[in-house]
């Protein structure tokens, strides 16, 4: 109803549903998408992205680099197991970022990019445009050794989000090795969308 559809809801009225959905969130944001442009324009920056979109990218889409930079792990004391784990998934994360950056890069629809990611964690999708909000962006990363004490007997759990925290917690016993963490990694990415749905 708010987004301006008043019939029956079935699934025979499924596109029109969704037409009304999208429509409607269209015409909500082209009026800001406008004024941006107008904005833009006034600076001759629209001309300059239009020229030379990849050097202008960075500028408005957070990569790899960025994301990294702002991961902050609380890592176990130096010379543990617990340590040297933390350490590998802490690289696990930037391989699966690098990944995400070149599959944005091959505009894959369903890929998980590095504004995505960002936007899952922390409920902002964009780079902090201020410079003291860049310099005091940071996503902090927990690590759980013991979700069995915490679960009983269970065969996977999932990296816990606090977005207004800017925090993940990573199931360390379920991210063993990179292929379980990017399984896992995506299963809850996918599952956990409240943030990013239009």
């Amino acid at each position: 109803l708010y987004c301006g559809y008043t019939g029956p809801i079935s699934v025979q009225n499924k596109e029109l549903i969704v037409r009304a959905i999208i429509l409607h969130a269209v015409l909500r944001l082209q009026p800001m998408l406008e004024q941006l442009r107008e904005g833009l324009q006034l600076y001759g920056l629209l001309w300059l992205l239009g020229q030379h979109p990849d050097i202008c990218r960075p500028l408005f889409v957070p990569g790899e680099d960025f994301v990294m930079a702002s991961i902050l792990p609380q890592l176990s004391d130096k010379g543990t197991t617990r340590h040297q784990v933390e350490l590998e998934i802490i690289n696990f994360i930037q391989d699966f970022l690098y990944e995400a950056e070149a599959a944005d890069q091959g505009h894959v629809v369903e890929a998980i990019t590095p504004a995505r990611f960002l936007q899952w964690i922390t409920g902002q999708g964009h780079i902090p445009l201020l410079p003291l909000e860049k310099k005091d962006f940071a996503v902090t990363v927990k690590f759980n050794h013991d979700c069995s004490a915490d679960f009983g007997h269970h065969n996977i759990c999932y990296p816990v989000v606090s977005a207004c925290a800017r925090t993940i917690v990573l199931p360390v016993r379920h991210m063993r090795c990179y292929d379980q963490f990017k399984k896992v990694l995506m299963e809850a990415f996918h599952l956990g969308q409240e943030f990013n749905i239009v």
